[in-house]
């Protein structure tokens, strides 16, 4: 069972175990600004780059012409023609080359190489070139085909290793290519950048992304490498790059159009404790706009997070309320009860959790919590039988400790000691704490019950000293020392052991006691032999005798409250 809650000491684990997941969820929901569409057409010893659908934008990819163009060298116009077909139907964006009729033919013995480098079939390709040489010594492939091979390899190589998530595998096919950085095809680039990120090696990994930026022009080349390290890498290590942005003649930047993605990068990295740029209010207030506009539920559920960390909690509530209007997940649900509490509306934070208790064990872990501090303060108040109720079965189903720990001590200073030895007994056998052992002793204790207390002393002496320090040594009289105690459990440990279920000779047969109250409950039942009763006893009578809000005992029975 998770450990409760605390406000002050608590409250910054379970945000950052909640906003753990959004960290992805961010960067997959954010909406990248549009940029250029198109065929960005490089020289030709590189493929042609596509930038796809605004929404796609930071994933460009390379479009293979290279056996567009052997064709359109070759003269042969119906292979052409089944080419550029074939690269519409893959590449909807894509545009036929306007230089396809300059390009100057290859050697025609290259024919059925240039099919085999078409289908992708690579190793064969290598194999003719290798059966081709044998037979004629002084044969070499022509540069185009040779450079192309080599390219097309490392790519189905590098496609191959990210597939598999063998990333040290790319960075080595990479180096032994020799190719400086600024030669191979962007994406090879790209792939080689994220897998040093991968790898942990961020400082080759900013190197590669540095390089691209220097020595592309492009300015939609440049803003999808911004994408692809913000994808990567911490956005505390995509700033410097982001320092290399170009300003317009009119001063505009030029990576503006991802400026909203940057800020929500920024606050997660905040709500994680990473280091980061600074947020601007006016940033802050174009990424909330942008998310009552798209209605996205994480990025409104991120301002909600980002402001609570602020402490910004009426801020916070009013975030958290529209994501969860707008179909929020049990971590809205753990926000709005968190911002709930932290504005005095600790029974609607109750209700909340309550509801949302079994998608996320942070909202039972915070509804325990909430009940553990009402309960506390309740200072011998009754509290809504309905709620005692609903909360005995949760503790009861999930086998809090806490939970019954909590209810322990609401009994025991309402003086209901039969049900709070009941509570404080189940939560020493799920989980046993000095609180939980002390508040078993002192209900013995009132109870009478040598024996037992006297069993639980001396099997906790030592581990919990409250259990003997606190509470009274000899359970029928007050004011006895921890001398006699040492007795007492002397005399104890003489006793000849009961075996297990078996009672003392003319002890009555124990009635079942109810959790709360004089009659047993519905939820009691279930602790006991009886059968199940078909009527709740919260509904038949208050279970709870209150005592006065600020005795220190009870003045009925004169034990301490605690």
């Amino acid at each position: 069972m998770p450990r409760p809650l605390n406000p002050l000491r608590t409250a910054g684990p379970v945000l950052l175990a909640v906003v753990g997941s959004l960290g992805w969820s961010v960067t997959a929901a954010a909406q990248p600004a549009p940029v250029r569409t198109g065929v960005l057409q490089l020289d030709e010893r590189r493929g042609a780059v596509i930038l796809d659908t605004p929404q796609l934008s930071g994933s460009a990819e390379i479009i293979d012409e290279s056996a567009l163009r052997f064709y359109a060298a070759q003269r042969q116009g119906e292979r052409v023609q089944a080419e550029i077909a074939r690269l519409r139907r893959r590449h909807p964006n894509w545009t036929v080359p306007a230089d396809l009729d300059t390009l100057k033919p290859s050697p025609p013995e290259e024919a059925p190489m240039w099919d085999l480098f078409t289908a992708g079939r690579f190793d064969e390709l290598r194999t003719a070139i290798s059966v081709r040489q044998s037979a004629d010594p002084g044969w070499q492939p022509s540069e185009d085909l040779a450079r192309k091979l080599n390219r097309g390899t490392l790519r189905s190589a590098a496609r191959a290793a990210v597939r598999d998530g063998a990333w040290e595998a790319i960075i080595a096919r990479v180096k032994a290519s020799q190719e400086p950085v600024q030669n191979l095809d962007i994406d090879i680039a790209w792939t080689l950048a994220e897998a040093y990120a991968r790898t942990g090696d961020l400082a080759q990994a900013s190197a590669v992304y540095r390089t691209l930026l220097t020595e592309q022009t492009d300015s939609g080349l440049r803003l999808a490498t911004v994408q692809k390290a913000m994808a990567a890498m911490p956005i505390a290590s995509v700033e410097p790059l982001l320092a290399l942005g170009s300003r317009g003649a009119d001063g505009a930047d030029e990576f503006r159009a991802i400026r909203p993605d940057v800020t929500r990068a920024r606050m997660v990295a905040v709500l994680h404790g990473e280091p980061a740029g600074r947020i601007e209010p006016a940033e802050l207030a174009a990424v909330g706009e942008q998310a009552r506009r798209l209605g996205n539920t994480s990025q409104i559920a991120l301002l909600g997070w980002y402001a609570y960390h602020r402490r910004q909690f009426r801020e916070a509530l009013d975030w958290f309320k529209l994501a969860q209007s707008r179909g929020g997940d049990a971590a809205v649900a753990t926000g709005l009860a968190l911002s709930l509490r932290e504005m005095g509306q600790a029974r609607d934070a109750e209700d909340v959790v309550f509801a949302w208790r079994a998608a996320s064990v942070t909202n039972l872990a915070l509804y325990v919590d909430i009940m553990e501090r009402s309960l506390g303060e309740s200072s011998g108040a009754a509290v809504e039988p309905e709620r005692l109720d609903r909360f005995a079965k949760v503790v009861l189903a999930t086998g809090s400790a806490e939970g019954a720990q909590a209810l322990g001590w609401y009994a025991y200073n309402a003086c209901q000691f039969d049900a709070a030895a009941d509570w404080f007994q189940r939560a020493v056998g799920w989980k046993p704490r000095e609180s939980s052992v002390l508040g078993y002793a002192l209900s013995l204790s009132r109870l009478k019950r040598t024996r037992e207390y006297l069993e639980i002393v001396n099997r906790y002496d030592g581990l919990f000293p409250k259990v003997v320090d606190s509470s009274s040594p000899n359970p029928t009289r007050r004011g006895a020392t921890p001398a006699r105690a040492g007795r007492l459990r002397q005399r104890r440990s003489r006793w000849p052991p009961r075996p297990p279920g078996s009672r003392s000779p003319g002890r009555p047969s124990p009635r079942p006691r109810s959790r709360f109250g004089r009659s047993p409950s519905c939820v009691a039942s279930s602790l006991s032999p009886s059968p199940p009763r078909t009527r709740c006893a919260w509904a038949r009578a208050a279970p709870f005798r209150p005592v006065p809000a600020r005795a220190s005992t009870c003045a009925r029975c004169a034990a301490p409250r605690l």
